[in-house]
């Protein structure tokens, strides 16, 4: 056996994320590219992302869920639908916090519709894991419009995906780049902590 490694042969790693923590909050939405969605206790935002690849080029276009409170002045549990690498947030309010979980398609199925149905099926269990226990008591005792989640999924199977346009692009960098100002932890190692 030889120690000699091939370097012809391909990176085998994936992004495996299982609970990991980060001490500082996900990139924001961005209020003016989602749709917005009162479901009774919460208010749901569907935003098509559209990120770039490191060269400024479009790269990840896609669709995040976002669940925040009724008045939308916190966001509480975030579905990433990404093609490249889908995941979810627990965001935690309290500490400026998230804690994000990879999601696998293989064996869940496309991550949109799962996504849809953990809000319809399990919203308070993710409340609760996201610190909003309160706001999990209330979908409980008042229900969720679930209408509102149908009527999300036909905006989503409807949306037809154009190539984001320069200034789409620029706007998408100047915002991302705003907020790694503010955290700059922000998508790096440091503060991570896996559970």
């Amino acid at each position: 056996m030889s120690d000699v490694i091939d370097k012809a042969e391909p990176k085998r790693a994936t992004r495996a994320v299982r609970g990991t923590h980060h001490k500082f909050l996900p990139l924001p939405v961005m209020p003016h590219h989602a749709r917005w969605f009162e479901a009774g206790p919460v208010t749901i935002a569907v935003e098509l992302r559209a990120l770039d690849d490191g060269e400024g080029r479009p790269g990840e276009r896609s669709i995040s869920i976002h669940v925040f409170t009724a008045d939308r002045s916190r966001e509480c549990v975030r579905f990433d639908c990404f093609d490249a690498f889908p995941h979810y947030h627990y965001i935690l309010n309290d500490t400026q916090h998230n804690i994000v979980w990879g999601y696998d398609p293989d064996a869940n199925g496309p991550m949109v519709e799962w996504s849809i149905a953990a809000v319809r099926e399990r919203l308070p269990a993710f409340l609760r894991r996201a610190g909003e226990a309160g706001l999990a008591d209330r979908v409980e005792q008042e229900g969720l419009d679930t209408a509102v989640l149908d009527r999300i999924q036909h905006m989503i199977d409807t949306w037809e995906p154009s190539l984001p346009s320069e200034e789409l692009m620029a706007e998408t960098k100047a915002w991302y780049a705003r907020w790694k100002e503010i955290h700059p932890q922000f998508n790096t190692a440091a503060g991570e902590v896996q559970l």
